[in-house]
């Protein structure tokens, strides 16, 4: 027997992670957020598709998604 569980997400691939997140539809499974083409702030998004922000820096956009989220307060 494994030592971990193959369907925990801890243990996917990235691509299997991100492939798992896109067919969820409209849930919010997971959040990105990356440095914008041009370097001046963060683009964040969800897999709710309801979701979109720019974010000056990583701690701003990982601080909103978690108020989008609920899983913190406003």
């Amino acid at each position: 027997m494994s030592d971990h569980d193959e369907d925990n997400s801890l243990y996917e691939k990235p691509l299997e992670f991100m492939q798992s997140i896109a067919n969820t539809g409209g849930y919010c499974d997971g959040q990105a957020i990356i440095p914008s083409a041009d370097g001046d702030h963060y683009d964040c998004w969800c897999s709710c598709g309801e979701w979109r922000i720019e974010a000056p820096s990583t701690e701003e956009g990982l601080r909103a998604a978690r108020i989008h989220t609920g899983s913190v307060p406003a």
